[in-house]
């Protein structure tokens, strides 16, 4: 399958070239008009849904078909890294490039994959509509809703996000964003120390709260990642705040826990405490009709020459979402690489032909039916 994965990868890098980070509006907009250009020769119907909140536009391809309940395959095409921190180089049948990996890889195996379908003659037996998004990355924040939208209108969703190898996924974490503020009172350390009510030591009270709501064995993890505070070292600090992650393998866990955050309290009178935040993306839970499309997808992949292997992740994708709504979604179906959101963002470039045709073959199925299970 190496020559048409050459191919592939050609046609990829015009997409990885254009810088792409989440709110750079104009690199956003030079990718959409590539897509777009690229989408209207296979009978696409497309709609650019413009950006806001300093968001770029987000593109939706609609293709007809049958009478079969169809199928959503959404992408983002934002990326983390700044531009110019990822090299574009090659190294052996590993590609190395900004959000080649995350996700511009599979939004362009989709792409390839309608390409195909056209191609071979093969009628759609149920509509195929297609996203792509530009704030997945930040979570989805002017695209969720969208999203949820158009996957009401259809049987089951695959999302092309990328894979370490021959692999799906049927299960991510949920996630939530929170942050702490503290106001506490100025004052001179040395001369009026008693006047001052410090907001960092507060703050160092709270995160051993947070700490302490980390539970390895239930899956749910609380992370305090940034925090700033105070103005000179010879100042009692009045200000100080922290940012959480928080990540949940259930639902219902997850808003304990954020019930919880939210719920803080200082424990100096004195002291002020505005905790905020929610829960940004649900669980993509492993429900029976999940596991029925990863088999179907496990058995296109043995026609194919490998194994299929079902796998989960802690990380969250707009899976998330669409599984949240019930619908039937399988996650993971993009290039095989590693290490996204760092500079040695990858692909292996031998596996990008094996993976379409997954792709393809799913795109057909479930456009025609939707997935069995209780």
């Amino acid at each position: 399958m190496t020559s048409k994965s050459e191919d592939i990868l050609e046609g990829l890098m015009d997409w990885v070239r254009i810088d792409t980070l989440t709110g750079h509006v104009d690199g956003i907009a030079r990718l959409v008009d590539l897509i777009a250009s690229q989408l209207a020769p296979l009978g696409a119907s497309l709609q650019r849904v413009p950006g806001r909140d300093g968001m770029g536009d987000h593109l939706v391809a609609r293709f007809e078909g049958g009478p079969g309940p169809g199928v959503l395959v959404t992408s983002h095409i934002d990326t983390v890294c700044q531009p110019g921190t990822v090299a574009l180089r090659r190294d052996g049948d590993r590609q190395f490039g900004p959000g080649i990996a995350d996700m511009k890889g599979g939004g362009f195996l989709a792409l390839c994959a309608m390409r195909d379908i056209r191609a071979s003659g093969r009628s759609l037996p149920g509509p195929v509509t297609m996203i792509y998004n530009s704030d997945e990355e930040i979570g989805s924040p002017t695209s969720h809703r969208m999203i949820q939208d158009l996957a009401r209108q259809h049987g089951a969703a695959l999302i092309p996000e990328p894979a370490r190898g021959d692999e799906a996924i049927t299960f991510r974490k949920g996630r939530a964003k929170f942050s702490v503020r503290i106001e506490g009172r100025e004052a001179h350390a040395g001369s009026a120390f008693r006047d001052g009510r410090s907001a960092i030591s507060e703050l160092a009270r709270v995160i051993c709260k947070l700490d302490a709501m980390t539970d390895l064995e239930a899956g749910t993890t609380v992370n305090v990642g940034r925090v700033v505070g105070g103005t000179e070292p010879n100042v009692v600090a009045g200000q100080a705040r922290c940012d959480i992650d928080l990540r949940f393998t259930d639902d219902l866990l997850g808003q304990q826990v954020e019930d919880a955050i939210l719920g803080l309290t200082a424990d100096d009178p004195d002291i002020r405490l505005y905790p905020g935040g929610e829960i940004e993306k649900p669980c993509l839970q492993r429900t029976a009709q999940n596991i029925e499309m990863f088999r179907t997808a496990q058995a296109i992949n043995k026609t194919l020459g490998l194994p299929l292997i079902e796998t989960r992740s802690g990380g969250g994708s707009d899976g998330n979402f669409t599984s949240a709504i019930g619908v039937p979604t399988l996650d993971g179906l993009g290039v095989i690489g590693n290490h996204w959101h760092s500079p040695n963002e990858h692909i292996l470039v031998s596996p990008l032909e094996r993976r379409a045709a997954l792709l393809r073959d799913l795109i057909l199925t479930y456009a025609g039916r939707a997935p069995e299970g209780h």
